[in-house]
């Protein structure tokens, strides 16, 4: 049976020692298996719930105030000069961002600036296929992840990189001059270390680069991507805006226990085995 995508409130219990989650309440867009209900952030402020809607191309908009009983109070569809479709949202101190593509997700993508209403603010370009954005915890940085994916056919490979931009005199009289990128040309084949995967048909290594997801040290001075495609970790000076170093992940062993896995998506059930395999 097909099941409609929702998005669940879950309620923690105080006891420590009891691990379990009960629903709270629940709200569907009446739309199955087309990313409906994706990423969400909430507004303390105003208690709304913004979730990325890639079905509908919009940032919808839950009043949550009743747990019990989310309702929707409006979509946002992002204006057809910002760009295509909405990929990520974020809220902090009553300003909500939104990383936006392009329709041409090889093209420079956006993040959109909106108040806790839904209401445009401003917007900013940003690097190709912007994946996540995220506030710095001090609130006065923003930073995207541009995932840069090629095209189909490989003809056209942006580069990946990272988007800080610098919010602290507001988000009203923003302009590109607060934008910085902080990008992978520095790296070559001579300095990138050994277990980073570099595999694109004549890429090169800032193209081949596909940030994903960010993590801000709580001081907001450096921040930790992972590079998706890549099975590594940049870590970047979030005031210079440079990327530092590149980690690797490494790989690991399927042979033993703890790492066994379910190879299998064709056998009808779940088997945990060990295989004599690398995984990344």
């Amino acid at each position: 049976m097909k099941r409609i995508m929702a998005t669940a409130l879950l309620a923690l219990p105080l006891a420590a020692q009891d691990p379990s989650l009960t629903v709270l309440g629940t709200f569907r867009t009446g739309k199955f298996d087309v990313g409906a209900a994706e990423i969400s952030a909430h507004d303390p402020r105003t208690q709304r719930l913004f979730v990325v809607n890639g079905a509908d191309k919009t940032i919808d908009i839950l009043d949550i105030r009743n747990p019990a009983a989310p309702t929707r109070l409006s979509q946002v569809k992002m204006p057809v000069d910002v760009g295509d479709s909405a990929n990520s949202v974020a809220v902090k101190n009553g300003i909500v961002a939104v990383a936006v593509q392009a329709a041409d997700k090889t093209q420079p993508g956006a993040v959109l600036f909106l108040d806790a209403n839904g209401t445009p603010l401003n917007s900013v370009k940003v690097g190709a296929l912007p994946d996540l954005v995220t506030f710095t915890p001090d609130g006065r940085k923003i930073l995207v992840a541009n995932e840069g994916e090629p095209s189909e056919d490989y003809k056209v490979d942006p580069e990946g990189s990272i988007s800080i931009i610098d919010i602290s005199g507001g988000v009203g009289s923003l302009t590109q001059n607060q934008v910085r990128t902080a990008g992978f040309g520095a790296f070559t084949p001579q300095n990138l270390p050994a277990g980073v995967r570099i595999y694109g048909p004549g890429a090169s290594i800032a193209q081949d680069i596909e940030p994903e997801y960010i993590a801000v040290s709580p001081d907001s001075k450096q921040a930790y991507v992972t590079l998706q495609e890549n099975n590594a970790l940049a870590i970047v000076d979030i005031q210079t805006a440079r990327v530092t170093s590149i980690a690797p992940l490494g790989l690991k062993e399927h042979w033993r226990e703890e790492n066994s896995i379910d190879a299998s998506d064709r056998d009808g059930g779940i088997s945990m085995r060990t295989w004599t395999v690398w995984g990344m």
